[in-house]
Protein backbone atom coordinates (compact mmCIF):
# COMPACT_ATOMS: atom_id res chain seq x y z
CA UNK A 1 0.00 0.00 0.00
CA UNK A 2 1.52 3.57 -1.19
CA UNK A 3 2.28 5.51 2.02
CA UNK A 4 1.19 9.73 1.32
CA UNK A 5 2.75 12.70 2.78
CA UNK A 6 0.63 14.30 4.98
CA UNK A 7 -1.74 16.91 3.60
CA UNK A 8 -0.15 20.21 3.18
CA UNK A 9 -1.05 23.83 1.52
CA UNK A 10 1.20 25.58 -0.90
CA UNK A 11 0.62 29.24 -1.47
CA UNK A 12 1.83 31.55 -3.83
CA UNK A 13 0.38 34.99 -5.63
CA UNK A 14 0.72 36.17 -9.75
CA UNK A 15 -0.07 39.86 -9.59
CA UNK A 16 -3.10 40.37 -7.28
CA UNK A 17 -4.00 36.71 -7.52
CA UNK A 18 -3.27 34.53 -4.62
CA UNK A 19 -3.03 30.63 -5.37
CA UNK A 20 -3.91 28.04 -3.02
CA UNK A 21 -3.10 24.29 -3.85
CA UNK A 22 -4.39 21.93 -1.08
CA UNK A 23 -1.94 18.75 -1.50
CA UNK A 24 -3.62 15.55 -0.44
CA UNK A 25 -6.85 14.59 1.94
CA UNK A 26 -8.76 16.94 3.37
CA UNK A 27 -11.59 15.87 5.77
CA UNK A 28 -12.12 16.37 9.41
CA UNK A 29 -9.49 16.14 10.65
CA UNK A 30 -7.28 18.28 8.45
CA UNK A 31 -9.68 20.83 7.85
CA UNK A 32 -8.05 23.55 10.04
CA UNK A 33 -5.41 23.68 7.71
CA UNK A 34 -7.47 24.59 4.68
CA UNK A 35 -9.66 27.04 6.11
CA UNK A 36 -6.67 29.18 8.04
CA UNK A 37 -4.92 28.99 4.72
CA UNK A 38 -8.09 30.50 2.67
CA UNK A 39 -9.05 32.66 5.36
CA UNK A 40 -5.76 34.06 5.58
CA UNK A 41 -5.54 34.10 1.70
CA UNK A 42 -8.61 36.28 1.27
CA UNK A 43 -8.99 39.93 2.86
CA UNK A 44 -10.78 42.88 1.48
CA UNK A 45 -7.34 43.71 -0.12
CA UNK A 46 -6.60 40.30 -1.56
CA UNK A 47 -10.02 39.49 -2.86
CA UNK A 48 -9.08 37.16 -6.28
CA UNK A 49 -7.96 33.52 -5.19
CA UNK A 50 -7.52 30.80 -7.91
CA UNK A 51 -7.95 27.33 -5.64
CA UNK A 52 -5.50 24.79 -7.58
CA UNK A 53 -6.85 21.06 -7.01
CA UNK A 54 -4.36 18.88 -9.21
CA UNK A 55 -3.04 17.43 -5.75
CA UNK A 56 -6.09 17.04 -3.95
CA UNK A 57 -7.17 13.76 -3.79
CA UNK A 58 -10.16 13.98 -1.64
CA UNK A 59 -12.39 16.56 -0.29
CA UNK A 60 -15.35 15.77 2.01
CA UNK A 61 -18.17 18.25 2.72
CA UNK A 62 -16.85 19.96 5.53
CA UNK A 63 -13.41 21.49 2.77
CA UNK A 64 -16.50 22.10 0.11
CA UNK A 65 -17.69 24.39 2.81
CA UNK A 66 -14.62 25.84 3.26
CA UNK A 67 -14.22 26.65 -0.49
CA UNK A 68 -17.88 27.88 -0.42
CA UNK A 69 -16.86 30.34 2.54
CA UNK A 70 -14.16 31.33 0.84
CA UNK A 71 -15.96 32.40 -1.83
CA UNK A 72 -18.35 34.34 -0.46
CA UNK A 73 -15.72 36.36 1.39
CA UNK A 74 -14.08 37.06 -2.36
CA UNK A 75 -17.28 37.85 -3.67
CA UNK A 76 -18.67 40.15 -0.68
CA UNK A 77 -15.00 42.40 -1.27
CA UNK A 78 -16.25 42.13 -5.29
CA UNK A 79 -13.53 39.39 -6.07
CA UNK A 80 -13.50 35.70 -6.83
CA UNK A 81 -12.53 32.74 -6.41
CA UNK A 82 -11.55 29.99 -9.19
CA UNK A 83 -11.08 26.48 -9.32
CA UNK A 84 -8.47 24.73 -11.24
CA UNK A 85 -7.20 21.15 -12.36
CA UNK A 86 -9.52 19.02 -9.81
CA UNK A 87 -8.64 15.23 -10.47
CA UNK A 88 -12.14 13.05 -11.79
CA UNK A 89 -13.40 12.20 -8.33
CA UNK A 90 -13.50 15.77 -6.90
CA UNK A 91 -14.54 17.22 -10.62
CA UNK A 92 -18.02 14.54 -10.34
CA UNK A 93 -18.67 16.13 -7.03
CA UNK A 94 -18.19 19.72 -7.79
CA UNK A 95 -20.37 19.21 -10.96
CA UNK A 96 -23.19 17.20 -8.47
CA UNK A 97 -22.96 19.70 -6.51
CA UNK A 98 -23.07 22.49 -8.89
CA UNK A 99 -20.68 24.19 -7.06
CA UNK A 100 -18.49 24.23 -10.92
CA UNK A 101 -21.12 26.83 -12.06
CA UNK A 102 -20.65 29.02 -9.33
CA UNK A 103 -17.11 29.39 -9.50
CA UNK A 104 -16.43 27.73 -12.58
CA UNK A 105 -13.49 24.74 -13.85
CA UNK A 106 -10.28 25.42 -15.44
CA UNK A 107 -8.03 23.11 -16.61
CA UNK A 108 -4.78 25.39 -15.55
CA UNK A 109 -3.98 28.35 -13.45
CA UNK A 110 -3.08 30.27 -16.12
CA UNK A 111 -6.41 29.97 -17.92
CA UNK A 112 -8.59 30.88 -14.81
CA UNK A 113 -5.99 33.79 -14.24
CA UNK A 114 -6.74 34.43 -17.66
CA UNK A 115 -10.49 34.18 -18.18
CA UNK A 116 -12.40 37.45 -18.10
CA UNK A 117 -15.61 37.22 -15.75
CA UNK A 118 -16.40 40.37 -14.97
CA UNK A 119 -19.78 39.84 -15.59
CA UNK A 120 -19.81 37.42 -12.92
CA UNK A 121 -17.73 38.48 -10.17
CA UNK A 122 -20.43 38.18 -7.95
CA UNK A 123 -21.95 34.90 -8.19
CA UNK A 124 -25.77 34.60 -7.69
CA UNK A 125 -27.07 33.42 -4.18
CA UNK A 126 -23.70 33.99 -2.41
CA UNK A 127 -24.64 36.36 0.36
CA UNK A 128 -21.84 39.31 1.35
CA UNK A 129 -20.00 38.27 3.94
CA UNK A 130 -20.55 39.35 7.24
Amino acid sequence: MPTFAQPHVTQSTIGDVTIVGPVGEFDIGTIDLLRATLAAAISPHRTKLVIDLAGTRFLDSMALGTIIGAGRRASGWGGWLRLVAPPSNIRKVLRLTEIDTVFGLYDNVEQALGHNLESATRPTGLPTPA
